[in-house]
């Protein structure tokens, strides 16, 4: 198997989710620090301006975004499954619910509190994410935001009733990973998990989950992770399906940008677009050729 590089942060939510599914399927896989907030000297040369948290390495096969990276992971290690029962497309549905819901909900929530206490750096970096919008401004919408966190909370609860271990059932699954990770952030704010802690059921299922670990890590350093990607070559194959309905082929020049937040457009020629994913091939001076890998799903394309 290669070697497995994940670029994280300790107290990144969706790092989080990725690290359980690295316990899940047991991997054995490297562990790159980053910096919480810009500058990221020694990463952005691997993504090519992209500066979201995490970002998973392969050689020079760099996997922006955990919709793209859990994807892979399923891949390269189908057993055991992140989609029991053949679960796949409602694991999809709640994962996409819990990112862009659930957890934007739940910040307004948690940083009611912890505003006074971050510094100014943090308040800046993200408000650079959020064009339009003042970061600070996240706790005004904390009253609404904590009615909707507590039923989303009960949702939660309600799934795990009669017994169930985990949210689809018997087995981990990515559902659980996705809910688990914004209650894992949670718990930053003592007065934000309190709302959680109201709910039995879903406090045993949190419990069985961090109980899970984070898998086989090692750590890795900024450098090594660069020097690898340096002296690899990736390793995707070239592909388009031919029915696309935006015509993309490969060879196309594009970039490609997050829809939320995180506007970084990433420029580079189309190796790889399928229903799921947008690969594309780029040079860095330093790095040589890479391939950054997008989920179409949360993601613009613009043909240049």
């Amino acid at each position: 198997m290669p070697e497995i590089v994940l670029h994280n942060y300790p107290n990144s939510p969706f790092s989080e989710k990725v690290r359980k599914i690295f316990a899940l399927k047991k991997v054995a896989w490297r562990s790159v620090e980053q910096p919480v907030i810009m500058p990221k000297p020694k990463l952005v040369p691997l993504t090519g301006g992209y500066r979201r948290i995490p970002v998973m390495q392969i050689g020079a096969d760099i996997y922006c975004d955990t919709g793209i990276i859990v994807r892979k992971l399923e891949e390269l290690y189908p057993q055991p499954t992140i989609y029991p029962t053949g679960s796949e497309g409602i694991c999809h549905m709640i994962n996409l619910w819990a990112d862009r819901h659930m957890f934007f909900t739940s910040t307004s929530v948690i940083f009611e509190k912890l505003a006074p206490l971050v510094p100014k750096e943090f308040i800046e970096d993200r408000t650079k994410m959020m064009p339009g919008r003042d970061f600070s401004d996240l706790p005004k919408a904390s009253y609404d935001a904590r009615n909707q966190l507590r039923a989303f909370l009960d949702m939660i609860d309600r799934q795990l009733r009669d017994g169930r271990h985990f949210l689809l059932g018997g087995a981990f699954s990515l559902a659980d990973a996705a809910c688990y990770h914004t209650v894992w952030f949670m718990r930053s704010e003592p007065g934000s998990f309190a709302l959680a802690q109201r709910n039995p059921n879903l406090m045993s299922w949190f419990e069985r989950v961090e109980s899970m670990g984070v898998g086989n890590s090692t750590p890795m350093s900024q450098d090594e992770a660069l020097a690898l990607a340096k002296d690899s070559r990736p390793a995707t194959t070239p592909s388009a399906e031919p029915d696309d309905p935006n015509q993309l082929q490969v060879g196309d020049r594009v970039e490609v940008m997050a829809d939320d937040y995180g506007f970084d457009p990433i420029a580079g020629t189309v190796v790889v677009s399928s229903l799921y994913e947008i690969a594309i091939e780029r040079e860095d001076p330093s790095l040589s050729r890479l391939v950054n890998h997008f989920p179409k799903v949360g993601f613009r394309i613009r043909k240049l």
